[in-house]
């Protein structure tokens, strides 16, 4: 598929994701030359199994833009297992004016996304060469991620983050239920679960949640039963 037909798709999608509005001209650019230096990187590195650049607007584009009604403004938001930056690229080029971290611990990827950042400039995004475990606690920070690890496991992975102000945005697709079942009922509670309109995929979904804030809770911690997964 040549660029005309892919710009025609990103912007199909992005018209019927009521998201027409938000995204500049200049980013959709932005989005469609990381496309494809993913996909050139790709030939090479294995980035990811999508191998065509027509589906990967779908999956990967319009599936990280998805999750930007719901993404908090202005505040510090950390990609967890960024990956090839899915979703805090596409989600970094519609806020650029908003601090973005990318937390990756696997070398080829964190050489991509350090590449990638400076060829679209994206000066308000920092990469962590880090495990997420080794993640600690940012004033108002929002933890997000796309298809890293079970709900139950990403509790216990950034444990040291899940404070009083936090907020978490995870994309999760038709098994979220199941996941959430998984979790003691208090931690379950907490989430609420908002559907996603993607074109052409699958049911998605957003599972949101604010932590506490410190005035309405003394302490904040991974439950016992999280814990021991």
């Amino acid at each position: 598929m040549d660029g005309n037909a892919l710009r025609q798709s990103l912007d199909q999608g992005l018209l019927a994701m009521d998201l027409d509005q938000e995204i500049s001209p200049q980013a959709r650019e932005r989005l469609l030359r990381y496309l494809a230096e993913l996909m050139s990187w790709n030939r090479t590195h294995n980035l990811t199994a999508i191998r065509d650049p027509s589906a990967a607007v779908y999956r990967h584009l319009l599936d990280s833009m998805a999750l930007l009604p719901f993404l908090p403004k202005d505040r510090p938001v950390y990609d967890i297992g960024s990956g090839a930056g899915l979703p805090g690229i596409p989600l970094a080029v519609a806020r650029p004016q908003q601090p973005f971290v990318l937390v990756e611990p696997a070398g080829k990827r964190v050489a991509f996304l350090r590449h990638v950042l400076s060829l679209l400039g994206l000066e308000q995004v920092e990469v962590r060469a880090q495990r997420a475990e080794e993640l600690r606690y940012v004033d108002g920070m929002v933890l997000v991620s796309r298809a890293t690890a079970e709900l139950a496991e990403f509790l216990v992975m950034t444990q040291s983050c899940l404070q009083p102000g936090v907020a978490l945005l995870l994309a999760k697709g038709p098994s979220w239920a199941e996941e959430m079942s998984r979790l003691p009922p208090d931690w379950a509670a907490r989430f609420v679960a908002q559907p996603l309109t993607v074109p052409g995929q699958p049911p998605r979904f957003a599972l949101c949640a604010e932590l506490e804030s410190a005035a309405s809770s003394s302490h904040w911690s991974v439950p016992p039963a999280v814990g021991i997964l």
